[in-house]
């Protein structure tokens, strides 16, 4: 099998998908950036567990584990703190992959942490037990934020159980790689639909509440094919992009209200279906990167960790997290 890869060419999930014989299947929401390979999540497709076992434990899992972190949600350096103690943030998405990670982080420096998700409710409860095992307080909220009315609701919940909401992260995103050629209407749309409206509805039902106690840390992720563009993935790199633009108007028009507003834009990052790709294209990848290695999550959730708590005087900044991959 040969996936060949150039500099101006984005693999696309479903062609390795179509390379090995997977079947496709429906995206979701419950990711975020270009985290390739999520068993669900943005630029993933879910795949059978069992599957997603047997091939990982096929594929060379102990090389990538030490080199890539692949598969790695929950071991975080440094010990617990504090420092977020008496803070409430939402992560939608906040139950896979990236956003799980996400999730961890801030919990475990001590914010009160609701998780959106749309229909993986054992991965929701997976992330509720993990939080409450550190200590630590959680709030699972349902809600399919592509739906103006259920994110407000979503937001609502959390006002109503927490009072107030300190943070924000729109994490929540699905792919439909296709290129423009064979795009339909429904791709382009739903696309948009989650991960840019998505962002909007959110922020919008979350900022009266941050405006009046004068204080809000807005984080949304991106992705570097927001900023370089992606064969395949015209509707995702416009859905991010959007995200960027977007967010340098939030960071002029709320510096006046004690609200900040950032981008945190991945790169490629290791889940578990990564240890299942063949070791070639995991080359090929790894080989367009300067530091020669994936993300991990945990990588990601730290980048997301510095603008909710140290970043006071940085506001419509885009964090990369992408290895080297793309220098703006």
């Amino acid at each position: 099998m040969l996936i060949a890869l150039s500099l101006s060419v984005w693999i696309s999930p479903d062609a390795v998908y179509k390379e090995m014989g997977w079947e496709l299947a429906k995206g979701n929401v419950n990711g975020g950036a270009i985290a390739l390979g999520h068993p669900i999540g943005a630029s993933g497709r879910r795949i059978p567990v069992t599957l997603l076992h047997e091939m990982h434990l096929y594929t060379r899992s102990h090389f990538m584990a030490e080199s890539s972190g692949i598969g790695s949600t929950s071991n975080f350096s440094g010990p617990a703190t504090d420092s977020l103690r008496g803070k409430v943030a939402l992560v939608t998405g906040g139950s896979r992959g990236i956003g799980r990670a996400i999730s961890l982080e801030l919990a475990r420096n001590g914010a009160a942490v609701a998780v959106n998700f749309v229909s993986n409710v054992a991965a929701a409860e997976a992330v509720l037990a993990e939080i409450r095992a550190m200590g630590g307080e959680c709030l699972l909220v349902q809600g399919d934020v592509s739906k103006k009315e259920a994110a407000r609701s979503v937001i609502g919940t959390i006002l109503e159980a927490w009072k107030k909401i300190d943070i924000l992260v729109n994490n929540a995103g699905i792919t439909r790689d296709r290129t423009m050629k064979k795009m339909t209407d429904e791709d382009w749309e739903a696309v948009i639909a989650v991960n840019l409206n998505g962002t909007y509805y959110c922020t919008a039902a979350a900022m009266p509440a941050m405006i009046e106690q004068k204080y809000g840390r807005i984080i949304n992720i991106a992705s570097v094919v927001g900023e370089t563009g992606a064969f395949g993935q015209s509707n995702y790199a416009s859905s991010k992009g959007g995200i960027i633009a977007f967010t340098k108007c939030l960071a002029l028009e709320l510096a006046k209200e004690g609200i900040t507003a950032n981008v945190v834009a991945p790169g490629y990052t290791g889940t578990e279906m990564v240890g299942a790709m063949p070791p070639e294209v995991l080359d090929k990848i790894c080989a367009r990167i300067p530091l020669r290695r994936l993300a991990k999550p945990e990588e990601v959730a730290k980048a997301v960790l510095f603008l909710a708590r140290d970043a006071d005087y940085i506001t419509g900044f885009t964090l990369d997290v992408n290895g080297g991959l793309y220098m703006p």
